[in-house]
């Protein structure tokens, strides 16, 4: 109980403290233009206010309320050390995960955002968080002690990471409405260049690749997951919120797969806070 205690901001435990002392005494009393009898009591705990006199305070032992706003607390510690926030959005994306076709839970790398100029004005579309499977990181011990922007630069790296036979895959949350054929369209945009000469397994995998966003609405909060299991299988996910709990296609092409991942992790990449927040990380991990 001690240990859980201490995790409860202090503010909490003083007002906590000074509301057991002051039971009998714990009315907040508002008086209205023109209705001087009328008294309304309130105590309120989160967002949950109680009216009518002491009827709570007199009937709920102070204990009781101390327990549930010391759980309440302690829960909002330990769920907040399981997320990452993208500063910018404001998304937090869970720093381990189980998605749909892996083999094993996957660990958050890096976040970021994707922004799209219209005109000179810069508006915020997605945010983004990579995902590795940890076993990919032991096989970079060439790049132990570099920095984040020798990381960053050095294309090599992140081809490994590609090119490792472990799964990997990229969170996009929408912040904003999108309709589907719009999204896959700037996607395509970024894809189709990267692909010199397209054989027909590369129009067969863009096409259904396509096809999923098609007619398909994508409001904000909507998530895409994009999951390499090897350099030649890519899996799609989209969920109207939350983590998608199934594979909606299986893309089959390694033309298409590693450019999808050189559009976010190659030398242009569309979301450069994305690509420098995972050098960030590796810096740190790789030392």
């Amino acid at each position: 109980m001690d240990g859980i205690l201490a995790a409860v901001p202090s503010a909490v435990c003083v007002s906590l403290r000074i509301s057991c002392r002051n039971l009998d005494n714990a009315e907040s009393i508002y008086h209205f233009p023109g209705k001087s009898l009328n008294r309304v009591s309130v105590l309120q705990t989160g967002n949950y206010v109680s009216r009518k006199g002491n009827s709570l305070l007199k009937n709920r032992h102070c204990g009781e309320i101390s327990r549930v706003i010391v759980k309440s607390a302690a829960s909002s510690v330990g769920n907040a050390e399981d997320y990452a926030e993208e500063t910018a959005t404001s998304v937090k994306f869970k720093r381990s995960v189980t998605l749909p076709g892996c083999s094993s839970p996957l660990s958050l790398l890096g976040t970021g955002f994707r922004e799209k100029k219209f005109a000179i004005i810069g508006v915020k579309v997605y945010a983004a968080g990579y995902y590795v499977n940890e076993s990919i990181l032991s096989g970079l011990s060439a790049w132990t002690g570099r920095s984040a922007d020798e990381i960053q630069r050095d294309s090599s790296l992140f081809v490994s990471i590609f090119q490792a036979q472990a799964e990997k895959s990229l969170q996009i949350v929408l912040v904003r409405d999108v309709d589907g054929k719009t999204f896959w369209d700037a996607l395509d945009e970024a894809i189709s260049p990267r692909i010199k000469s397209p054989s027909s397994e590369d129009t067969t995998a863009l096409s259904t690749f396509r096809g999923i966003f098609q007619n398909r609405p994508l409001n904000k909060g909507s998530v895409i997951l994009l999951t390499w299991i090897n350099t030649s299988n890519m899996l799609v996910s989209v969920s109207s919120g939350g983590l998608p709990t199934n594979v909606d296609a299986t893309i089959e092409s390694g033309n298409v797969t590693s450019a999808l991942f050189d559009v976010f992790f190659g030398d242009s990449p569309v979301s450069p806070t994305l690509k420098s927040s995972v050098a960030n990380q590796l810096a740190m991990t790789l030392v």
